[in-house]
């Protein structure tokens, strides 16, 4: 099945707001440690962003009623997509200020996605693990059609390596200090982890993730360990070579993302759903 170009928030910053990994989205699904009502509060309104982020989306619902309709037929498949544009347009003006420039500003935008397409789901009484899937699955057409692309596989490679290299490291360990002072709570903290080299090159621990605190103070919480799985496909496009064994949207208390450059990527929909419990949707 062919979708149409559904991340091209993603192509347009080729692939490095967040060197690749999986556009940061470690989960943080027990990390809440504030009153979750300080994320639903409504930020300043900025029509730029939700402009962006409606842009965005309607690609995402194209491709869900795609998808949906061989899954559910195309009468369900029309009835989500009709519902999505309501159920995006509630959310909109209630999306966190995670601070300006913001690395993981693009997995914020992309929660908001996934919660929109969940609730329009669920209005038609369809599950969060089936919203999961179809998000993994739009994310997998999508890292196929950029890897067949010279150009875009080209970028993608580029943006990979760079994550290894000086200033790769060096903007890691900025990043995640600038985390630590946890200037907004809807944002994410993390604090970087340099290897030897022989186990992983570099990583990250995620005690607290936006993306899932975003999925909690919206009520699609269930949906938060599917949308982590996306982290891989990101990761094995990108050759970074990412393993993961803790990650909060599964209910860990961080999320441990390690690094070997080359290394392959083993973990997937199919490894991580059987953790989950859910199953294939």
């Amino acid at each position: 099945m062919t979708h149409p170009a559904l991340f091209t928030r993603r192509s347009a910053l080729k692939f490095g707001v967040t060197f690749g990994l999986g556009l940061g989205l470690a989960a943080g699904a027990c990390a809440c440690f504030f009153p979750t009502r300080l994320l639903a509060a409504s930020p300043r309104p900025n029509p730029k962003r939700a402009q962006r982020i409606a842009q965005g989306f309607a690609g995402v619902a194209q491709g869900a009623q795609a998808w949906l309709a061989q899954a559910v037929g195309p009468q369900e498949a029309a009835a989500v997509a009709r519902a999505c544009p309501a159920a995006l347009a509630a959310l909109l003006p209630r999306v966190p200020d995670i601070g300006p420039a913001n690395r993981n500003e693009v997995s914020l935008e992309e929660a908001v996605w996934l919660a929109a397409l969940t609730r329009a789901m669920r209005s038609r009484k369809l599950p969060e693990a089936m919203a999961g899937r179809l998000f993994y699955d739009l994310c997998e057409q999508e890292m196929a059609e950029q890897l067949a692309a010279p150009a875009t596989a080209q970028a993608l490679a580029e943006a990979g390596a760079a994550l290894f290299g000086p200033a790769g490291r060096e903007d890691l360990l900025a990043w995640t200090r600038e985390t630590q002072k946890r200037r907004h709570p809807a944002d994410w903290v993390g604090k970087a982890v340099l290897g030897n080299g022989q186990d992983f090159d570099l990583g990250y621990d995620y005690s607290q993730c936006g993306a899932v605190k975003y999925f909690k103070a919206n009520g699609v919480e269930k949906v938060a360990p599917y949308f982590c799985l996306n982290d891989f496909s990101m990761s094995k496009a990108m050759g970074t070579g990412l393993a993961r064994v803790h990650t909060i949207g599964q209910g860990d208390g961080l999320c441990d993302f390690r690094y070997k450059q080359g290394r392959p990527v083993t973990q997937s929909w199919e490894t991580e759903t059987e953790r989950i419990g859910a199953g294939r949707a």
